[in-house]
Formats: structure tokens, sequence, C-alpha cells
């Protein structure tokens, strides 16, 4: 039984509350100490579940026993999805109790727990798959880990991550001192209008002067005032056109970088990788994570940095003409950031919760039309369209609720930013009056205001802008940062031409380091030998072509190639003499052309032709109206299954390796078209080192040798007729349990 890595150290109240609520089984060991994050209500909170072979007990922080279970009680138990995270629910007859919620991260932990408490619940063993997920928290504040990543919004190092970032722009170091100059003249041309307008006021609208200057002098002036507004504006509009189409060139290029280096590196990385993420996440980071990076570095950092400049200029200028009139003015300042830094908390969550259901309704209607024909041959079109509707209203919902909020707080917000402006009409207002100060410059207090209160507001905003996508330049560097588990050593030599000897020796491995896929396997198999492996579905056959593929690197022992160890080899010399035909084959969006010379892609047209007429794929090909030129769909989605199988062989062909892999290439096609495949396969392992997997194991009858794997062990090792002459063998049991379900089927479609 697997149970340490599902407990967790418990803290001292835990373990005290524990030993008091336990009593006599005190000695019974904890199968299940996981500490989940959300209260009842969904609120943080801490709450433990802990539970031995007889009862599951959840406990508060401080140590109260809020649920216990005895498992002779408990059915099944499982998870459920809620926005933000979800819920460990256990099957009590017919009421399912709610054991805790958690946050999104600890999912994939809940998932293990409830796996866990199921399985004893029904007397079998722990199961032994998703405890790599355990413990994943962030080693500084100890706050859960998402499942495909390991940085921490909290903690990760933000003036590093934005230097790192800001190092995209050296190659354009001028570029980018010169977009510098025009965020400094901007804001200049900006903010020049309001001494402008103090002086058009001050000398030629209510002249202050002792002696007044005559209409005709003070209309001259008006002139000259009037085109320098005209000339500032004009200029600000001009910078700013200049300032913006550079910030897109520099952002532009600094993402494209980015992007590419990150596709590249994803390219290198090893499968045990991506084993360990989901897809859509890694798209993701492709994606959505670059575009927030190229989104802040076009509009974010110029906002930082203008604002800020104008917030310091507007008060410096402020404080010039009048500083105790700026000071009472800047008093609703502190109470307007307090107030837009709670609203944008206030509305950042509706905005994650109408994201979520968003994103949830998409889920839904594209696993609805895909299975589109699921939906029609079991009649379920009135419950989908229901389970739409839900979805759909749900989203209005959340949607009517943040713009009702966004309509109401605003408005409120923008009063609070406008206080300042009472403040001007009335002490500014008596100090016009009273003489203290001229009507230009109580103008000028009103331009400037807004050019602080705007500014202010901005950057609120920018607090979190800047935060998201500081996140995602982390997320993006995690991936670039990733060392490849399986890569080139420093001592790793060419091998342009692979003669097939291989030999596996004393080769173990392991996937999540729980328990060993294969266990000390040792072979030999000489150049052009014909290997067949055999045994129950997850004895560790496809672990076997998996290693040979160096798509993984054995846990312990080693794979020799031509007498030379495979990590030695360089990669690129060995996946060039390795072939492989799937059970499920691959196909690009393109032509038949294009897919036949993947991996060749310089070949001629009467290469792939012969490829494809020695894969008995040339027949069908040109049944079609574009022949070779036709577009196969995505994954092939135009062509059968047999046709793609044909194309996969084709592609090997023409790629000419000296070891092949056949993974199940004829475990789901039909009899006619699985004769036309063997005949293919037949000429494509000619002269060549040949693994192959079979669903039939009668197709292996031709195999020079067989290997059954039993539990990720070599049990038996002979040839077809050697393994059917031992009386208690595997292989034999293999084929006879197959010959029985067959005579089943047989009996089945005569009735």
């Amino acid at each position: 039984m697997v149970s340490m890595p599902l407990v967790e150290e418990l803290p001292s109240p835990i373990e005290s509350a524990l030993k008091k609520l336990r009593n006599g089984s005190s000695e019974l060991p904890l199968t299940v100490a996981i500490k989940a994050d959300l209260g009842p209500d969904g609120s943080l909170g801490e709450r433990w579940v802990v539970a031995d072979s007889e009862f599951v007990r959840v406990l508060s922080g401080a140590g109260d026993q809020q649920i216990v279970l005895p498992f002779s009680e408990i059915k099944s138990a499982r998870t459920d999805q809620l926005v933000g995270g979800g819920a460990l629910l256990a099957q009590k007859g017919s009421d399912v109790i709610e054991l805790t919620r958690f946050t999104t991260p600890l999912a994939g932990n809940m998932a293990a727990v409830a796996r866990a408490i199921e399985a004893t619940a029904q007397g079998k063993d722990l199961p032994e798959s998703g405890l790599d997920d355990i413990d994943r928290k962030c080693p500084k504040c100890g706050r859960a880990l998402s499942k495909n990543s390991d940085v921490c919004r909290f903690c990760f190092d933000k003036r590093a991550t934005l230097m790192r970032l800001l190092s995209y722009a050296r190659p354009y170091a001028a570029k980018a001192a010169l977009l510098t100059v025009l965020m400094f003249g901007g804001t200049a041309a900006g903010l020049a209008p309001g001494i402008i307008i103090k002086n058009l006021t001050d000398n030629v609208l209510a002249p202050t002067s002792p002696i007044v200057p005559t209409v005709e002098a003070r209309a001259s002036e008006l002139g000259g005032w009037v085109a320098a507004l005209f000339f500032s504006s004009v200029l600000g509009i001009g910078l700013g056109i200049w300032r913006g189409r550079l910030a897109a060139f520099l952002s532009a290029n600094m993402t494209l970088q980015i992007r590419k280096q990150l596709y590249q590196k994803m390219q290198k990385l090893g499968l045990s990788f991506y084993d360990k993420r989901q897809t859509g996440t890694l798209l993701n980071r492709v994606t959505q994570d670059v575009n927030e990076l190229n989104n802040f570095m076009v509009d974010g950092l110029q906002i930082l940095v203008v604002n800020g400049l104008t917030i310091l200029v507007t008060i410096v200028i402020l404080l010039r003409f009048n500083w105790k009139l700026t000071l009472l003015v800047l008093v609703p300042v502190p109470l307007a950031v307090f107030a837009t830094t709670q609203i944008w908390k206030f509305l950042w969550r509706r905005l994650e919760r109408m994201w979520h259901l968003r994103s949830s309704l998409a889920a839904n209607l594209n696993s609805t039309l895909s299975g589109a024909r699921v939906v029609k041959a079991f009649a379920q079109e009135d419950r989908e369209i229901s389970r739409f509707n839900k979805r759909v209203l749900s989203l209005y919902t959340a949607n009517l609720d943040l713009e009702n909020w966004w309509a109401t707080l605003l408005p409120i917000l923008g009063f609070v930013m406008g206080s300042g402006g009472f403040v001007v009409w009335w002490l500014g207002g008596r100090q016009v009056v009273g003489g203290e100060i001229t009507l230009g410059t109580f103008q000028m207090f009103f331009f400037y205001l807004n050019s602080l209160y705007g500014p202010l507001q901005g950057m609120t905003r920018i607090a979190d802008w800047l935060g998201r996508a500081l996140t995602s330049a982390e997320r993006v560097f995690e991936v670039m940062d990733t060392d490849p588990d399986v890569a080139d050593t420093e001592a790793a030599v060419p091998m342009p031409r692979i003669e097939g000897r291989v030999t596996f020796q004393n080769v173990s491995f392991s996937y999540d380091k729980a328990r060993r896929v294969l266990d000390d396997v040792s072979f030999d198999v000489a150049p052009g030998e014909m290997i067949g492996l055999v045994g129950h579905s997850g004895a560790g056959k496809t672990t076997i072509i998996n290693l040979l593929s160096r798509f993984y690197d054995p846990t312990e022992g080693a794979i020799l190639i031509d007498g030379v160890p495979m990590r030695d080899i360089k990669l690129d010399d060995l996946r060039r003499q390795f072939g492989i035909v799937l059970q499920e084959p691959f196909l690009f969006p393109g032509t038949i052309s294009e897919n036949i010379a993947y991996a060749q892609p310089d070949a001629s047209p009467e290469e792939v032709m012969r490829a494809a007429k020695a894969a008995n794929a040339h027949d069908f090909i040109l049944r079609f109206p574009d022949g070779y030129d036709t577009q196969v769909g995505e994954r092939g989605v135009r062509l059968s299954g047999g046709e793609r199988q044909r194309l996969s062989i084709a592609r090997a062909i023409l790629h000419d390796p000296r070891i092949l892999i056949l993974d199940e290439a004829t475990a789901s096609v039909d009899t006619e078209t699985e004769k036309q495949i063997q005949e293919a396969i037949q000429r494509l392992i000619k002269n060549r080192t040949t693994f192959a997997i079979a669903h039939r194991l009668s197709t292996l009858r031709n195999a020079d040798r067989l290997l059954v794997i039993d539990k990720g062990k070599l049990a038996e090792i002979g040839t077809h007729d050697e393994l059917m002459n031992k009386d208690q063998g595997i292989f034999r049991r293999l084929v006879e349990m197959q010959t029985e379900i067959n005579k089943l089927k047989s009996d089945v479609i005569e009735a």
C-alpha cells in the first residue's frame, strides 16, 4: 500500500486534537493527511482532511472536528469543480457529504485524496498515480502552486523579472532611448497648455498689470498665445503618434524574440515536461501570456512612465504657483487612490468569475459540437440545450452583475476624484476675489487638476496590470529556464550510420517515482532482427518503445546502440535513424505529399510516389481528384483509419530508418485493410531492426523472437513456437485467452 505521499506533516494543534479524537485507533497509520484552504462558505481558511483505515475526519485549523465518516458508510468519493476551486465529496448512502472546499491549485492533490478515500472504502489498494503533485507548495510562503507551473505569483522576484523583460530591448537601445525622450517631450507638450492658459488670461483676457495694454496690443498678443496653444497641442499629438508607433515597433520585436525563444525551447524539452502539463496551458504561454506582455509593453510601460512624469511635474508646477491651495487639492488624493484600489479588487473578483464562466461555456460548446454525432445518436439534444442555457444564464447573470457595479462605482469614483475641484472653486475663488491669486492661476489649477487625477486613477490600475504582466513573464521564463531532461551530453558523439544492434542492460524506469514501470530489464537484439513485444495492458511494452526512442532516459541501467550508450549519441543522429508507426497515426494539416515527406522535406515527387506504392497507398491516393495534392484536413480527418495508417507507413519508408518501431499498427482496421498494411509492413521491415507491439498476437508469428513483459519485468523470451510449447507460459495463456475471446465473438456473430 502506498500511503505516505498523501500524508503531510501535521501542525501541533491538529496532531494533539487528532490523538484525543482517535482514542483506541491511535496506533492505526494515517493514509491521508492533507490541508485544504477554503472553508464551507468559500472563504479562505485552513481545514485538514485526515483518514486511517477506519474513519475520514475533517478538522478546522484549530483542531475542532467538523466531520467524521466511517469508511464502512462511504460508497465513493470524488471532487467537483466550483468557481475558482472545487469541493471534495463523499457518497454516504443516497447522500453526498461535502468534506471540504479548496482552491484551484489544490485540485490535483484533492483528486488523489478522493481516489485514496474511495479505494480504502472499497477495500482496494491505494492508487499509485497522481502522487507527484502532492506538496507542490511555494518554498517561501507555503501557498499551493498551480498544477501546471512552479511560479508563485506572491513570491517571485518582480524586479528581476522586469529587468529581464526589458533586456530584450538591448538590440534596440537607440530606439529605446529615443522613446524615453519622446515620453519626456510628450509630457512637457501635454502640460504646456496650463502655463499658456494662465498667461493668456492674465496678460490678455483679464490683465493684472498696473498699466492695462491697449485693445490692439492685447488682440495682437492673443494671437501669439493662441498660436502657442495650437502649436503645443499639435506637437503633443505628433510626439504621441511617433511615440506610439515606436513603442509598437519595440514591443512587437521584443515579443517576437520571446515567442520564438519560447517555442524553440518547447521543441527541445522532453516528453516528461509535457506529461505534467496540460496542452492548453502551454498554448496559453505562447499566446495569452506573450500577448499580455505585448499589451503591457505597448501601453502599460508608456502609461506608467508618462503618468508618473505627469503627476510629478504637475505637483511641482502647482506648488510653485500656490503651495497652500496645492496641499488642499491633494487632500482627497489618498482617499481616491484607496477607493480606486478597493474598487478594482472588488470588481476583479467578478471579472475572474465572468472569465471562468466564459471559458466553461466555450469548453462545453466545443465538446458538444465535437461530439455532435453522439448527442444525436442518443437523442440528447434537449438535454444539451438545457445545459447550454444554464451556462448562458450564469454568464448573463455574472456579466449583468459586473456591468451594474461598473455603472454604480465608476461615477462614485469619478466624484471622489473630482472632489478637489470643489476645493479649488471655493478656496481658489475666494483667493481670486481677495486678489491673492490671478484668474489665470485659478484657471491653470483647474487644467492641472485634470492632469493630476486622471493619471492618479490610471496608476492604481497600473499596479495590477504590471503584476499580471510580470506573472505572465515569469511563466514564460519558467519554460525558457527549464532544462531538457533528454539532451546531448558533452561527450555525445556523432553516429551517422547505425547498424541496428540494441542492448538493454539492467534497465529500470519510473514515470512518477511512485512505482517502477520497468524493473531490471536486459536483452540483446541483433541488427536486422524483428522483435515482438507482448504482455498485458500496462505491463511496460510502450515504455520500452519510449525509452528506445529516447523520449525518456532510463532511471537505472543503460541502453546501447551498436555498443555505444544511447546517452552518448547525438540526438539528431539517433532520431534521424529511428522510424515509428503508431496505432493512431498523426497527420499534419496539409497535403498527402507533404505528410509522406514530413521527415524528408526535400524528397522528389518520384521518391514520395515510390514510398506510397510500397505502403499500398498509391491506389487510394489516385482516387482523390487532387491526388497527392489532396488536403488531409485536421489530423487527417478526410481519410479513413486504414488510409492514415498507410500514409504513416509511407512516411516511415521514405524516412528509411535503421531501427523501426511498430506500435499496434493494425489494431483498429478491418481484415482487408490489415492485409494491405501487413504487406506494406513486410516491405518496410526488410533489413531493419524492428520492434513490434501487436494487438493480434497471431501477427507476431513471423517475429524472430518475442519478449514477454509482465509487471515491468522480462518474463519470457523466445520464438513463437518456443513460447507456445511452455505449458504454464504467460505468452501461451495470452494466446489461449485471445483465441477464446475470438471464438466468443464468432459465436455472437453467428447467433
